[in-house]
């Protein structure tokens, strides 16, 4: 679909830029993958959001004491939250930063590119949860995960409430495992339609008649609220 082509597009600009590749070379290497010339002039629309993004992570580094700096990076755990390769056979559940900075020794931030529409109502946690469960198994150094949606088209940064591992293994990896147990027994019955406010991110709502039924609704930018 047009929309995952795009985001995939400006993910790549992203990925590159935050690893040092010069801007211009970022753009260059992401802008021919898309298909036709109204992809690229939505990539252009985006696309001044990346060095905008990129300053701020290289302010975050000069206030703070940046010890990892994950960008893509692959995880996966086995059904016991043991840790695994990403392509191991026993892999059970898997997951990729989009960005990711161990800080001040015991701090996490976890940030997530978006290149769709911001829905007002979408629980940040909720969406993340998987990364934070990821990252509970396979980084012990910290004590606080923070979790963050960079809304690429608003050129801010949503975070919600920081969590302790505590907070993430109690609270966090059961439902996870119960909603991947739902998605199996799903895939075994049949595919049938769920809509709920996440239809609103889907690139297939134009052949999902539930999808096709949802409604977009305006969302005011806000102002960032956390300090990257």
């Amino acid at each position: 679909m047009p929309e995952t082509r795009i985001g995939k597009a400006i993910h790549s600009a992203l990925e590159d830029a935050l690893q040092g590749r010069p801007l211009e070379r970022a753009l260059e290497r992401a802008r021919p993958t898309l298909d036709s010339e109204a992809e690229r002039q939505r990539f252009d629309t985006l696309s001044p959001a990346i060095p905008a993004f990129v300053a701020r992570i290289q302010g975050f580094r000069r206030r703070r004491r940046v010890g990892r700096e994950l960008v893509e990076h692959q995880l996966a755990v086995r059904d016991d939250l043991s840790t695994t390769s990403f392509f191991a056979p026993n892999a059970f559940y898997r997951g990729v930063f989009d960005a990711a900075y161990v800080y001040d020794d015991d701090q996490l931030a976890i940030v997530d590119h978006k290149t769709g529409v911001r829905h007002p109502r979408a629980s940040i946690v909720e969406q993340l949860q998987g990364y934070a469960v990821l990252a509970a198994a396979h980084i012990r150094s910290v004590r606080r995960v923070w979790l963050g949606v960079h809304w690429v088209a608003h050129g801010s940064v949503e975070w919600a409430p920081p969590l302790t591992y505590g907070e993430i293994n109690q609270h966090l990896f059961p439902p996870l495992m119960d909603n991947i147990e739902a998605a199996a027994l799903a895939v075994d019955d049949g595919p049938r339609p769920n809509p709920t406010e996440w239809c609103l991110r889907c690139s297939y709502r134009s052949i999902c008649p539930e999808g096709r039924a949802a409604r977009l609704e305006p969302v005011e930018d806000e102002e960032p609220s956390a300090e990257f």
